[in-house]
């Protein structure tokens, strides 16, 4: 009877192989997943960071090209936005490759510990308004919009209230 298995087996409903026996899978501390920094990620970040996680095979520096980051069926504009994501929060640290044409080298980084959470900021939403008033002497509804555009004017702002 040997000592130690043979290959690492997890349980059942982590694994979507019959045998249960995996040849990567990844730790997860529940400090992490717990923290207000890892809390403040939107789901996308936190997704490409337990990505990257697995890709890493535990070592601090790695490279996660876009092609890992389709295989995960994370989409190539996303993968950016939550990268910058992650470093703005401090959770990895990106060293960029493209004069090279190589994949960027990446490096998991300690600082969110130690950092004060800042929330992600996102892009300013557009207002979308408009008024509807019926004309009780034509009958007919008049509509005035302001679409695509935030109003200027005191006027225009009293309209979309």
């Amino acid at each position: 009877m040997p000592r130690y298995k043979s290959r690492p087996t997890i349980v059942p409903w982590l694994s979507a192989r019959p045998d249960n026996r995996e040849k990567r899978f990844i730790q997860v501390g529940d400090s992490l997943l717990f923290s207000d920094a890892f809390q403040e990620l939107r789901v996308g970040a936190k997704h490409l960071y337990l990505c990257m996680a697995m890709e890493s095979g535990g070592k601090r520096d790695f490279q996660f090209p876009t092609a890992a980051a389709r295989k995960y069926g994370i989409s190539s504009t996303s993968f950016w936005s939550y990268v910058r994501e992650l470093e703005d929060s401090h959770f990895i640290i990106c060293r960029s490759n493209k004069h090279l044409r190589r994949a960027n080298d990446y490096s998991f980084s300690d600082g969110w510990k130690t950092m004060k959470p800042t929330p992600f900021e996102r892009p300013q939403a557009m207002a979308i308004c408009s008024r509807s008033d019926r004309n009780p002497d034509s009958g007919k509804e008049s509509s005035d919009s302001l679409v695509g555009r935030i109003p200027d004017s005191p006027r225009e702002k009293d309209r979309c209230s």
